[in-house]
């Protein structure tokens, strides 16, 4: 299959009809699908992946350096995103992510690690500041990053976040409404 034909084509195509199309495709092709430079293609392969409950596949390919894009990695931090604590080697996949060149993949990347919550990440969340190529504003987003954790308070780094369907198993009583 010539997914750069089909990524064209689809592109074409408004949401239900891609979504139509795509369902039957396997996970393999909705993995390369997230670096589909189209959002209504990109997004439409990331929201499959999440329904499937396919996080352990995107994990597995954020590793294998198999999500190419930007963009693409982007959309599979929001599939990893929807199920929160639940996913195996999720930090793995973060702490190797807060080392790309694009701040904004920076900031999702640190986003996971914050709402873990794991101070064992700290360590490797310093080395990655140390050797930051994202520029300034990543800078930013490293420190506050580390100052939430430190607090054990992810809304230091995220204020406006609401964890709805309370994913990162965070602390009710503590975080009230942001939580659940």
């Amino acid at each position: 299959m010539n997914i750069k034909a089909l990524a064209k084509r689809l592109c074409r195509l408004d949401y239900e009809a891609i979504e139509a199309e795509v369902a039957g495709f396997d996970d393999a092709v909705l993995l390369v699908l997230l670096d589909s430079s189209s959002r209504k293609v990109g997004d439409t392969a990331a929201e499959l992946l999440c329904s499937r409950g396919k996080a352990k596949v995107v994990v597995a390919a954020l590793l294998a350096s198999e999500i190419r894009t930007k963009l693409g990695r982007i959309r599979a931090m929001s599939v990893l995103g929807h199920f929160g604590k639940r996913v195996p080697r999720g930090a793995e996949a973060y702490l190797r992510l807060i080392e790309e060149k694009s701040a904004t993949v920076v900031y999702d990347a640190l986003f996971g690690l914050v709402f873990l919550q794991d101070e064992a990440n700290i360590p490797m969340i310093e080395a990655a500041r140390r050797r930051s190529r994202a520029g300034p504003k990543a800078d930013g987003y490293f420190e506050k990053a580390l100052t939430a954790i430190h607090a054990k308070d992810p809304f230091i780094f995220s204020p406006g976040y609401r964890d709805a369907h309370d994913v990162w198993g965070l602390d009710k009583e503590r975080f009230g409404n942001r939580v659940g």
